[in-house]
């Protein structure tokens, strides 16, 4: 390993936090992710008529920074617009989040999406002359449960058509699936697909692979919607093992230490703990860094990461779910053939052996592809990848 520092050698007398705080904004760019960030920017640029976009893959596998690195894309590349009309936002975000009930509630989220807009004069789109709406003593909103949607919605429409954010983000969509008996599966997401074309915001739906329960549900939704299917790293691919290791490699490179860390070595103990995915992986590296940097160790060691692995039945529990979103979307691709069939076209040969490896997002073969691991394991050959500008 070599003794050159990958990060600003001034964080060495740095306080704990500083150091976990650069660390934890430190993005690992790799190919998925590389790939994804391109795509969803096209898409947003030039959504014509698809106006929904499920991003949805495994739990941990890096949706989350994804859309971070869109919404900073975004604020940057509309700077001049925002100086002409400082009301408009350039992105919104907003979590699913599930009652205590268990049971997704959409009056609340509505709430949270007025608040995510920063609608601070909702009062004067909702008639508070009606009982049933008011603020409390914090200033907050409350609704009562006789107030109808509809007035919550229209209120919304009439935000999202002021501000005019260029995507509205809803995080842990899977969420709005949990809905209450008596309630189709499909209300509110056709209610968002309704509201993405009166106002012409384009709504991006964030989740798990739970989200492909709404591929086939009709024929408006799936002719206006984008589906990016967010993988994870497969060990059994050689390509996506060599990559695996470089992202490794790439983060404890920059973990602020005296002395670098040998996680590659482990890489395999790594990929069995992380299932593969980047965003499950660096979390793990950040909690073992604090517990080496609070034990006065000049190095994170296998140990830091054994105290900080995911268990075993935690894995195998995340993994089921994964292996599960995997068999659907290799489905969803096998149908390639059955569609063909129906459209009197004929069926290619190179269709008959669909597996689960065909239907990942693979890396493109380009000059920003990583090279190809060469040496032994341990000594990877990564390139800085760069994602986000």
């Amino acid at each position: 390993m070599s003794n050159q520092k990958h990060f600003p050698t001034a964080l060495l007398t740095q306080s704990t936090t500083e150091k976990l705080l650069y660390f934890d904004k430190y993005t690992m760019a790799h190919p998925r992710l590389e790939e994804a960030f391109n795509f969803l920017k096209l898409a947003v640029s030039n959504s014509s008529e698809s106006r929904i976009i499920f991003i949805y893959g495994p739990t941990g596998v890096g949706k989350t920074t994804l859309r971070l690195l869109i919404e900073k894309w975004l604020v940057e590349s509309n700077l001049p617009q925002l100086e002409i009309d400082p009301g408009c936002l350039p992105f919104a975000s907003v979590e699913a989040v599930v009652q205590k009930s268990g049971i997704f509630n959409s009056k609340d989220h509505i709430k949270r999406c007025l608040f995510a807009l920063n609608e601070p004069l909702i009062e004067h789109k909702i008639d508070y002359g009606t009982r049933g709406i008011y603020r409390n003593n914090s200033g907050q909103i409350v609704i009562e449960p006789k107030v109808i949607e509809t007035d919550l919605g229209w209120a919304l429409e009439q935000a999202l058509k002021h501000r005019k954010p260029k995507i509205f983000f809803i995080d842990e969509a899977h969420h709005m699936l949990m809905v209450a008996s008596g309630r189709k599966l499909t209300d509110l997401p056709e209610a968002i697909k309704s509201l993405a074309n009166r106002t012409g915001v384009v709504h991006g739906l964030v989740g798990t692979y739970e989200l492909l329960t709404l591929h086939d549900v009709g024929d408006q939704l799936s002719r206006r919607s984008v589906y990016l299917h967010f993988p994870r790293y497969h060990a059994d691919i050689e390509q996506d093992r060599e990559v695996f290791q470089s992202v490794v490699w790439g983060f404890q490179l920059r973990m602020p230490l005296q002395q670098e860390p040998d996680l590659v070595s482990h890489w395999d103990y790594c990929y069995e703990r992380s299932l593969g995915c980047v965003g499950i992986l660096k979390n793990w590296f950040q909690n073992a860094l604090f517990d080496a940097i609070n034990e006065g160790s000049d190095s994170v060691e296998l140990k830091h990461l054994e105290r900080r692995a995911l268990s075993v039945a935690q894995c195998r529990n995340i993994l089921k779910k994964i292996k599960e979103g995997e068999n659907n979307q290799a489905q969803i691709d096998g149908q390639v053939q059955q569609l063909r069939a129906e459209l009197g076209l004929p069926i290619k040969s190179a269709l008959i052996d669909n597996d689960i490896k065909q239907v990942e997002i693979q890396p493109q073969q380009s000059n920003s592809t990583l090279r190809k691991v060469q040496s032994k394991v341990g000594q990877p050959l990564p390139k800085r990848r760069q994602v986000g500008t």
